[in-house]
């Protein structure tokens, strides 16, 4: 028999058996290794958690902006020179939501500090506070505290404004030669503008002056919007002594404004004022439902009133044009604040109630519908910025009901009354509400959307399914 040759035997480990030499080195990198990428990778966790947790930031992609402040309030946090608290009453049940919406002031400023109480737990509070209702936000500032009952940016910001301005300041409107009134709820009347005035920390007062000639000490802004009778030479002279002493006029003029109030503008406030409607032909009011005789604004000149109106647009229904004059005698300075398009005419055949443009003899434009001016200190004053100032726009119905929710007009007009009351710092743009913007599918566009998720999606992921089985299977 031959002999087989037995197959050599493989050396095997025993237990116990000496590691050759390197190898636990070899195991002991690979572990350092290892724990060495865990500890950088959990360094790397908590530095990203500090680093959000002291930078929150968020991003606001839909369409509007919906979950992000306004300029205006944006403006007025950042501008805080003391700590401002808002404070939450609610159950606590409600405070995921508050704690959202308020986070938003809290991002913009460390001067802001959040506060969320339950008014059941913490009866003190609501006590100290006069909490009467449940989701009540307390705005506490300087010592000065506002009750909010709404959680929305309106509410809460003008609550802030207020709380910023401290004491209110009081306009008083001229009454008595036709001209338009602040408790009027009718189109032309100023009801809307008073509402928006008072959640601005104004006191809004109505005053006859053929009856009281004296300005009244506690007036802060007077306002002639729109006379359609001539005011007599005394009211007028009550206006002027007022400014002279260092008063604040709005002027609101129209087309049927005339006499003393014209010659006054004209002579001593150097604002040239003419006889005619401005009429747009460019065609922009189209866009916006307007007729040629409700010229559309867009373009500002640079002055505090207007210095943040960007990119927004103003409506003047039947305005007259408003310049700066060529006095030389005026102690006056005035400077424009608005103009029309160059596709503007200044129309002067009136006749009638019929407006006629003639483009080859009327004034083109731009034409400038508004202006602004100031008077020096009265003799002895101590206040180098102590000297009258006034605005005079050439249409009232910039501020009336039917109009002063259009574009940019009630910022236009509070910027105007926070000017004129030496408080620029609350001159801005006014945060306005979410708009609803749902999206209209129509009937194909539904069936369209109904045959991808149900059908295509589904038959793509069996699909996907079996590739991936029949790779496995020829692998």
């Amino acid at each position: 028999m031959a002999n087989l040759e037995s197959p050599p035997t493989l050396p095997t480990e025993t237990p116990g058996a000496a590691t050759p030499p390197g190898g636990w080195r070899r195991r002991a990198a690979v572990r350092g290794t290892l724990f060495a990428y865990i500890a950088i990778a959990v360094a790397v966790l908590v530095v990203v958690n500090i680093v959000v947790d002291r930078h929150d930031h968020t991003w606001d992609l839909t369409k509007g902006h919906v979950y992000s402040l306004s300029p205006e309030s944006v403006k007025v946090v950042k501008d805080l020179r003391h700590p401002l608290r808002l404070i939450y009453f609610d159950h606590s049940v409600n405070f995921s939501h508050a704690k959202q919406f308020l986070a938003r002031y809290a991002r913009q400023s460390n001067r802001v500090h959040l506060q969320f109480v339950d008014p059941d737990r913490h009866p003190d509070l609501a006590r100290k506070y006069k909490i009467q209702d449940y989701g009540t936000t307390v705005v506490a500032y300087g010592g000065r505290t506002q009750l909010v009952t709404t959680l929305s940016e309106q509410a809460i910001t003008n609550a802030i404004v207020r709380a910023l301005k401290g004491g209110r300041k009081t306009v008083y409107f001229v009454l008595g030669e036709g001209e338009r009134s602040p408790d009027a709820t009718g189109r032309t009347g100023y009801s809307a503008l008073k509402a928006a005035m008072v959640a601005e920390n104004f006191t809004v007062k109505t005053l006859l002056l053929a009856q009281h000639p004296q300005i009244p000490a506690d007036c802060s802004v007077l306002v002639i919007a729109g006379p359609t009778h001539q005011m007599v030479k005394p009211e007028v002279q009550s206006i002027a002594g007022y400014l002279n002493r260092g008063g604040r006029v709005l002027f609101l003029v129209n087309i049927e404004t005339s006499g003393p109030l014209v010659q006054y503008l004209t002579q001593q406030l150097n604002v040239a004022l003419k006889p005619d409607v401005v009429a747009d032909l460019s065609g922009v009011g189209r866009l916006f439902g307007a007729s040629k005789l409700m010229p559309i604004v867009a373009t500002y000149d640079q002055h505090p009133i207007t210095s943040q109106m960007t990119n927004v647009a103003t409506i003047f229904p039947f305005a007259r044009t408003v310049a700066v004059g060529d006095s030389t005698t005026s102690k006056a300075t005035v400077k424009p604040l608005l103009e029309t398009t160059p596709q503007s005419f200044a129309a002067t055949a009136i006749a009638n109630g019929t407006i006629r443009v003639n483009p080859a003899t009327d004034q083109h434009g731009p034409l400038t519908l508004g202006v602004a001016g100031t008077l020096p200190p009265p003799q002895g004053a101590k206040n180098p910025r102590s000297g009258g100032r006034f605005v005079v726009y050439g249409s009232p119905d910039i501020a009336a009901n039917a109009f002063i929710g259009f574009g940019g007009n009630k910022d236009l007009v509070l910027n105007t009354f926070n000017w004129l009351s030496a408080q620029t710092a609350f001159i801005s743009i006014r945060p306005h509400r979410s708009k609803n913007t749902p999206i209209n599918l129509n009937q194909q566009q539904m069936h369209l959307i109904f045959w991808l998720v149900l059908l295509a999606l589904p038959l793509f992921l069996v699909l996907c399914g079996i590739a991936v089985w029949w790779q496995r299977r020829r692998a």
